[in-house]
């Protein structure tokens, strides 16, 4: 019990079930699931098709296994979701039809996982928003000893934000994606949510579907032994749960998070009350879409050369990051928080 473990690569209800019984019974072991099984199964997939599916550990034949993998983030018997991605052509998949074990094993996922979680989890009910960047990001960064310097916007962490759009949607596609190759697991599958801005260390890398890289920008994060976030727990140095409150916890709070999230929840329903109340929605016709070719701008990018800046301003609560947009149409500056 007192050696941590990750688990990757989990694909099936049953052997998330156990990590989450190993959780709540005092082991201290995390585990991660991919984009490829939380957002489709084999059922529906034609028998010709299915080789093109090709992965290991397998997606699986349920309909009902990526939402109940979904609800496993939700109430953190799952930690991570990772993309695992490996892609091929369909004339490299096509070398094992008549030898299942000359397959090349691996699917697409990496361009997709943000669109998916946020589709799969936070548009259809399950998952807050909180927990969808903990899932995506915060939770790696702190598993493996990065944080705070990633998986935090905060002063002196590194600049790497995301600027999210909700509620825009676009449609997955081989013929829009940015991937090497001819098929897309996810083919036509419409998701909301989509990444409209990537800042790297303050630099903009991908914008509106176009991604801009400076060669060399790149540098290496070294994830040092022993994370605080997995061994102060083991060490005695943050006290966990009394015993009495883990049981009641366990008996009574997580039996009603497993009935909250069986409520079939219409695909029609807007997002959240909370997310509609706090987030400016956009009109129709975003200008955030699925690009109609794999854009790539050479070269960089920075905040003097954007329309967007970040700024520090104080209040009774501390400091607060905000991301102004410079002479928007109109000639005022607008903050999101």
């Amino acid at each position: 019990m007192k050696t941590p473990l990750f688990v990757s690569g989990l694909t099936s209800k049953s052997s998330a079930e156990l990590v989450g019984r190993a959780r709540r019974s005092g082991y201290c072991v995390f585990g991660e699931t991919l984009a490829s099984s939380l957002g489709r199964s084999m059922s529906g997939v034609p028998k010709g098709d299915r080789i093109y599916c090709i992965t290991s550990p397998p997606i699986r034949e349920s309909a009902e296994t990526p939402r109940q993998l979904m609800k496993s983030l939700a109430y953190d018997d799952l930690q991570l979701t990772g993309s695992d991605n490996c892609t091929f052509n369909k004339e490299h998949k096509a070398l094992g039809k008549g030898d299942f074990t000359k397959i090349p094993n691996g699917v697409n996922g990496v361009e997709d996982r943000m669109s998916l979680v946020w589709e799969k989890g936070v548009h259809a009910g399950l998952l807050d928003p909180c927990r969808f960047v903990a899932v995506t990001s915060t939770n790696a960064a702190k598993i493996f000893n990065i944080y705070p310097q990633k998986g935090r916007i905060a002063v002196g962490s590194d600049a790497d934000i995301v600027i999210w759009n909700p509620n825009a949607t676009r449609t997955i596609s081989k013929d829009t994606h940015h991937h090497a190759c001819d098929f897309n697991i996810f083919e036509g599958m419409t998701v909301h949510g989509i990444c409209e801005y990537v800042l790297v260390r303050g630099r903009i890398c991908a914008e509106r579907g176009n991604v801009r890289v400076a060669e060399g920008f790149g540098r290496f994060i070294p994830t040092p032994v022993r994370p605080p976030f997995v061994y102060d727990i083991i060490e005695g140095k943050v006290q966990s749960q009394p015993e009495e409150q883990h049981e009641e916890k366990q008996n009574g709070n997580v039996a009603k998070r497993f009935a909250e999230l069986d409520i079939q929840i219409p695909v029609q329903e807007p997002i959240s009350a909370m997310l509609a109340g706090n987030l400016a929605m956009p009109a129709e016709g975003s200008l955030c879409s699925t690009p109609s070719v794999r854009g790539r701008v050479d070269g960089k990018r920075d905040l003097q050369e954007s329309s967007f800046s970040i700024s520090e301003e104080l209040d009774r609560s501390g400091v607060r990051a905000c991301i102004k947009v410079k002479n928007p149409p109109g000639g005022k500056s607008s903050g999101f928080w």
